[in-house]
């Protein structure tokens, strides 16, 4: 699969380039990426060379996977990242510390959800959602994208130390997309 760009009113979703490593081993360091994450802990800079030379482009070559970097514009600094696991039917996030609380990741997981149910996947009918239960900024971003809270069970991915944390998970339905309130304690409150 070649990697699409995509586009929302405010941002650019495009792939990851070399210029983008320094800013992911920064964004990185980040202790909730540490506690809400699977990525490597510490994160060093060869994780992000990794991750934007070799991983990103593998897996959008093989069709498994597609990685997007969030910019205000297609050559702008990287703020995020969106992911969509083709396979799983399910995307995953992270954004910047910095770059948090504009609504930019809702709004960027509103776009990969709409690729995947009309572009992507003919045929698809959901997009799932999971995090690590408690990560109540993640579930945020996905109520506001118009998921709805389904279950808590273990997480389908290994953590780093191999166990499967609890969860909390999440789906959009094509053609349906409303601010739901059956969420957790605390996720509804914004």
């Amino acid at each position: 699969m070649l990697p699409v760009e995509l586009r929302t009113e405010r941002l650019v979703l495009n792939p990851l380039v070399e210029s983008d490593i320094d800013a992911i081993t920064a964004y990185c360091q980040d202790p909730l990426f540490e506690r809400y994450l699977t990525v490597p802990w510490p994160y060093l800079r060869e994780h992000a060379a990794s991750f934007v030379n070799e991983l990103a482009p593998a897996w959008w070559a093989s069709g498994a996977e597609a990685t997007w970097a969030l910019r205000h514009e297609a050559d702008g600094p990287l703020l995020g990242v969106v992911s969509f696991r083709m396979e799983k039917h399910d995307l995953g996030f992270w954004i910047g510390a910095e770059h948090r609380g504009f609504g930019y990741m809702p709004e960027a997981v509103s776009r990969v959800a709409d690729w995947a149910l009309n572009e992507a996947i003919p045929g698809l009918e959901r997009v799932g959602w999971e995090c690590i239960a408690g990560n109540v900024a993640s579930a945020r971003v996905a109520r506001k994208a118009g998921f709805r809270f389904t279950h808590t069970a273990p997480s389908s991915l290994p953590d780093r130390d191999g166990a499967h944390p609890e969860s909390w998970f999440g789906a959009l339905d094509a053609g349906v997309r409303s601010i739901h309130e059956d969420w957790p304690a605390g996720v509804a409150q914004s």
